[in-house]
Formats: structure tokens, sequence, C-alpha cells
């Protein structure tokens, strides 16, 4: 299903065939081999693609590239190398590409020197001898890397450049992982420095009890001693 817009792109050769339209737009060519109240298969060629039945809008059916590839099939002799050939053109004209390959399978078949099947199929002559697409590379000193084909020197300048990059990356971060302790640091000082102010205002700002022999306990700072008028002269105190 993830394939279904990419394959609607692939078939517009197939003319005529089996139509299934689908709601919203787009539509799916080839040949239907399944359909049920719940969803149809349709052999598209390069493989079969499966569609709800409650995203279809239509279904018109009719011959098919792929039924005409199987007929034209069924005529050819088990030695014909030449009809197997244009088959497999043809094919591949028509966008079957995994027919078009079958049919050069069995021209090779027969004839396994066959140069057009030879490079249909993807092989490569290399001093004289057909090798694959992976036999071709490693003959001539390729190694397969990160997914491509290099020599070794490309390979060596690879490596050496994947290091350097992952040693920036290293150090780029060691430095962000300090940048960031040392503010953290720093805010935790901050939040430690405004406590320890809070805390000398807080003491400051509470009155200090105290009290001699004989006397009964008293404040400091005595507010209410503070802004008590004198006593006038002579007066006991």
């Amino acid at each position: 299903m993830k394939k279904l817009p990419l394959l609607l792109l692939l078939v517009p050769g197939l003319l005529v065939a089996d139509e299934v339209y689908l709601k919203g737009g787009g539509r799916l060519s080839g040949r239907i081999v399944e359909q049920t109240a719940d969803k149809v298969l349709v052999d598209v060629g390069d493989g079969i693609v499966g569609v709800s039945m409650d995203r279809v809008e239509q279904v018109v059916k009719g011959p098919s590239s792929l039924e005409d590839f199987d007929t034209r099939a069924s005529k050819l002799g088990p030695q014909d190398v030449e009809g197997w050939r244009n088959l497999a053109l043809w094919a591949s004209a028509k966008g079957l590409s995994n027919q078009s390959r079958a049919a050069y399978q069995r021209v090779l078949a027969l004839s396994p020197g066959d140069a057009e099947a030879r490079q249909a199929l993807g092989f490569v002559m290399v001093n004289g001898r057909w090798l694959t697409e992976e036999e071709s590379y490693r003959a001539r000193g390729f190694v397969k890397y990160d997914g491509e084909w290099m020599t070794p020197a490309e390979v060596q300048l690879a490596q050496s450049t994947a290091a350097r990059e992952q040693a920036r990356d290293d150090a780029a971060k060691r430095a962000s992982d300090a940048d960031f302790k040392a503010n953290m640091d720093r805010l935790r000082a901050q939040d430690d420095a405004k406590r320890a102010q809070e805390e000398r205002d807080r003491m400051n700002n509470d009155p200090v009890i105290w009290s001699a022999w004989g006397y009964g306990g008293a404040y400091w700072p005595n507010a209410g001693a503070i802004n008590q008028p004198a006593p006038p002269a002579g007066a006991p105190r």
C-alpha cells in the first residue's frame, strides 16, 4: 500500500488493462488477480498491489499487457532465442520489468554468451568474462563502503573525513557541556548568595531578647523605649 503512489506513476504504459479507479482521483492499471467485498489485488507488472474496496470508486475490467505477455510467451518454443529476446524487448517497452527480466533469463539459459541479455540483466564484461555488477567492481579493486563502491584510496579519505568530523563534533559537545556546567555553577552560586543574604536580613530584623540578673527581660532594639518622650527633670526613672 505504501508503494501505491509510485506504482501509479510507473504504469502509464498499460493503456488497455483492468482499471481500478480510486475515490478522490488516481487509477491503478494492471491485471486483477483477486477481488472480494473487502479488497482488490492488482498485478501491475512489478508486483501485486492491494487496495481496500472502501477506497475504490469503480472497477473496469479489460485485457492487459500482462495477459498479452502471457499469450505471447505461450506461443514461443522452448528453444526460440530470438522470440524470447523480442518478447523481453516488448515487455521492457510496456514497463513490465519483471517479465522482461524473466524473458532475458530464458535467452541466457539458451545462449549464455548473449551480450544483449547479459547487459540487460546487469552483467559487465571484464577481461573477457561476464561478471555481475558486484563481481565486476571487486575484480577492478573496488570495495563497498557506506553503501557505495569506492577505491581503497577513496575509502581511506572518507574514513579520515568521517574521523575529523566526529572529532570536531565531540569537541563541540564537550565545549557545550562545559559551558552548561559553568552556567549551572554560576546560577547555583547566585542562589546560595541570595539565600545567605536573606538569612542575614532576617537575623538583623528579628528583635533580640536580653536580660540581666535582677531585671526582667527586654528587647533590643526596644522600639517602645526609643519612641517614648524623655521624662521631666527630677522625675524618678
